[in-house]
């Protein structure tokens, strides 16, 4: 029988919420990762680097130089019918991060992101808006990370202890995050109304993080029983169910890998989407803006299902690179990094095309066009 038990005193409370109370737990406070992380940055096991005392990376010699951008202009000149500015994190040549702004009209330009990188890449996710990322960088020797979160320039270090993180699904500059601290998981979230991150909940007997958030609550991924386990808005847990969050969307809908895709809902019920090429090793899902389609990405290729009708699969090759989907505002484009360069699908004809193949990209976000 599966057993999730708060690690608070003897009540035989699942989980508790801690919204109402004022202590905060010294370990896992948020301030203090300053501190932990200089001290492991000063017994030389670090592998954050932070602008302004960084060496100049190595430079491969097929690598064009730091900063310069081949002449291609706007992302409409490039990729017909595209309808928003594209935001972009890239690994310049393999050591530090830069964000690329590609506006509709325009040649793309880069500003630095004063985080250094993992090897292998991990990802960097947009918020919602485009304008904020998250990434979770490794400590050497130790199973857990150091979240960065902010506008690209300006990341600032969050927590250090975490496990996983998500932006809200729906609505901008809200950051939900896990930390790990005296056998206990504990869930935060990050707020601009909050001048410091918020307990939720915590709880014992979960071995994993917080794989999505929205209005209908939180989903951890419990990588120990290889289950997603659903939590109200208030952190109290209600459901489980096998497998593995991919996505979720605002209405309360959460695409899981489960011996196929599934579509788990915040309030329990689930419905298969039983398509052949959905039972592929699955290592990412998107929902579009609209929540009308569904993009999978696969170890070779890109799927896209449409969830209101019975219309065929939508199948493309690319090899992937970081795990990672984002959608045009329009829901006619899905974009995803190769190994180089990025992937357009048009899920209007099916075409699909390769830009921007003389860069690594490791995160995706969309600008529309009256933000762009």
């Amino acid at each position: 029988m599966m057993a999730y038990v708060c690690g608070v005193g003897t009540t035989p409370k699942v989980v508790e919420d801690a919204r109402g109370s004022s202590e905060r737990e010294p370990v896992a406070r948020p301030r203090w990762a300053w501190l932990v992380v200089g001290l492991v940055i000063g017994a030389g096991a670090a592998v954050l680097v932070l602008g302004g005392g960084t060496h100049a990376p190595s430079i491969a010699p097929n690598d064009p130089e730091p900063g310069a951008t081949p002449t291609v202009g706007g992302i409409g000149d490039v990729v017909e019918g595209f309808p928003d500015g594209l935001m972009a994190v890239t690994r310049s040549n393999g050591q530090s991060l830069e964000l690329m702004i590609w506006p509709l009209q325009g040649e793309p330009y880069e500003r630095t992101i004063p985080v250094g990188v993992s090897r292998p890449p991990g990802p960097v996710a947009f918020d919602p808006s485009g304008r904020r990322i998250a990434t979770l960088l490794p400590v050497p020797d130790r199973e857990l990370g150091v979240l960065y979160a902010g506008i690209p320039e300006n990341v600032e270090i969050i927590a250090t202890d975490v496990t996983g993180y998500a932006w809200h699904d729906s609505e901008p500059l809200r950051l939900a995050y896990t930390t790990f601290v005296d056998g206990e998981l504990i869930l935060w979230v990050v707020r601009p109304d909050l001048a410091e991150p918020e307990l939720v909940t915590r709880a014992v007997d979960i071995d994993g993080a917080v794989a999505a958030w929205g209005d209908w609550g939180y989903a951890f991924q419990d990588e120990g029983r290889d289950a997603v386990v659903l939590l109200t808005d208030t952190g109290e847990i209600k459901d489980t169910h096998p497998g593995r969050v991919m996505a979720s969307y605002g209405t309360g809908w959460l695409a899981v890998d489960s011996d196929g895709v599934d579509l788990l809902s915040a309030g329990g019920g689930v419905r298969e989407l039983d398509r052949e090429g959905l039972r592929a090793d699955v290592l990412a899902g998107r929902f579009s803006d609209d929540g009308e389609q569904l993009a999978v990405l696969t170890m070779d290729r890109i799927l896209v299902v449409s969830l209101d009708d019975d219309s065929e699969l939508l199948d493309s090759g690319g090899r992937p690179g970081v795990p990672q989907l984002t959608w045009s505002s329009d829901g006619r484009f899905v974009l995803y990094p190769g190994t180089r360069g990025i992937w357009a699908m048009d899920t209007g004809n099916g075409n699909v095309e390769q830009i921007l193949t003389s860069r690594t990209f490791t995160g995706l976000g969309i600008a529309p066009l009256g933000g762009s």
